[in-house]
């Protein structure tokens, strides 16, 4: 099916259906708890995988271990029966972060949908498991891998796929469904004038160059940037950590980096309003925030300081970016690092997953199933995007799985030099997180 990409003019009238979401998280979009080990603007063109450096090769595909062999109970037959196949089963939907964030509400709205869209209108359940590397590991081993177990992810995970802890399980090796908005980041920053000192307000990120790692804003409560991310992602190196870092110290500009437990939008907010951070980086935030806190934009609470990429940072339903792209003010150098450290493992936002070895016809049923919803099914748009803040730009699987494959061989040239950036700033950043 030609996947229909959707108008950013229509983020607009997402507004007036925000107060109906919670009608559509009915009692299938309830977290559900489960005896499986615990595992999160302008429409831009079609996604493009990474360029390599110049001189750079692309290194030989990498040895995957073999997926376990599909069960053979959910092998479809000749002449199979999709309607028949799902009639009557339950399929989990299941977020690999904690409830109340973005990936869990964009989830639930969605879960609440979705049976209607697949043949024999299967129930659908949404549920979380919010330890990653534990639910990436079950979903590429133990998920059932009959259309019954669906993950779905804030962003892609090629990381899992070069580490012991996760088995080595390539994220090529799952079967990509579709994901449904822009991926693009943006740094924002809460109470600017507050916590940076006078002036900050109206000022980019750039705009506090030149003034040290170390140094000072110049006033506030916290005279620097305060930015946190999970521990986990500080010890792998999560591409988002450290192109973060590599643009503050190449600007020179005044911040502290802390590691917490959990990072997910809520626990941001909650940080926030306790002063232990007064910035973070994200892909969808800017977009919501019209719908969550109309207040925010206009009276200045948050001030959108730097879009980070890979996309350009568009308009949301209140009006125009404050800044523009980071990149624009980096020496060609940094730029061309930046792009091969967070891009490839940001091409794609909000992504949906069959588990390894899944048959083709319950692979392509299911995907079928998710485009025609996101391009279709005009009620589940606007509720989508009331809850995202941006009209769904849905990628479909036939994109999206050579996506992955291309930008997962991007990810392997690019991981030398993201092993000794990390590896450089853990030492002189997070030394507590050395073992």
């Amino acid at each position: 099916m030609r996947s229909r990409w959707l108008n950013w003019s229509l983020g607009l009238l997402v507004g007036s259906t925000f107060l109906l979401v919670l009608a559509a998280c009915g009692a299938d979009a309830t977290a559900t708890p489960t005896t499986a080990p615990e595992p999160t603007a302008t429409p831009t063109p079609e996604p493009t995988a990474t360029p390599l450096p110049p001189g750079a090769t692309a290194p030989p595909p990498t040895a995957t271990p073999t997926p376990l062999p599909p069960d053979p109970t959910a092998t479809p037959q000749p002449g199979w029966d999709a309607a028949e196949y799902f009639r009557g089963k339950t399929i989990r939907l299941v977020a690999n972060s904690s409830p109340g964030g973005g990936t869990d509400t964009q989830g639930r709205v969605m879960a609440s949908f979705l049976s209607k869209w697949i043949p024999g209108n299967p129930r659908v359940v949404f549920t979380n498991s919010p330890n990653k590397p534990l639910a990436y590991v079950f979903s590429g081993t133990r998920a059932p891998k009959d259309g019954t177990y669906i993950a779905w992810t804030s962003t892609p995970q090629f990381e899992n796929g070069y580490d012991a802890d996760t088995q080595f399980i390539k994220q090529s090796s799952f079967n990509f469904l579709g994901a449904t908005i822009d991926s693009t980041r943006s740094w924002m920053t809460y109470k600017a004038e507050e916590n940076l000192g006078p002036g900050a307000g109206d000022k980019c990120l750039w705009d506090f160059a030149g003034l040290g790692v170390e140094g000072s804003t110049g006033g506030g409560k916290h005279e620097k940037f305060l930015q946190a991310d999970e521990i986990s992602d500080v010890r792998d190196g999560d591409t988002t950590v450290i192109g973060n870092i590599l643009v503050l110290e190449w600007l020179d500009i005044p911040f502290r980096y802390f590691a917490f437990d959990q990072v997910d939008t809520n626990a941001v907010r909650t940080m926030w309003a306790r002063g232990d951070i007064n910035s973070t980086t994200r892909a969808s935030l800017w977009y919501r925030f019209p719908f969550e806190n109309p207040s925010w934009l206009p009276d200045g609470t948050i001030r959108v300081m730097a879009g980070m990429g890979p996309g350009q940072l568009g308009p949301n339903a209140w009006g125009e970016p404050h800044c523009g792209d980071i990149r624009e003010h980096l020496k060609p150098g940094e730029v061309e690092t930046y792009n091969q450290v967070t891009g490839p493992a940001n091409y794609a936002s909000k992504t949906l997953w069959l588990p390894p070895g899944t048959p083709e016809d319950i692979v392509n049923t299911l995907a079928d199933a998710f485009e025609r919803a996101f391009t279709e099914d005009t009620e589940l748009i606007s509720k989508y995007g009331a809850v995202a803040g941006e009209i769904p730009n849905f990628t479909p699987r036939s994109v999206g799985q050579r996506l992955t494959e291309e930008n997962e061989v991007l990810f392997a040239a690019s991981r030398g030099l993201i092993a000794d950036e990390t590896e450089r700033i853990l030492q002189k950043y997070f030394p507590q997180y050395i073992q």
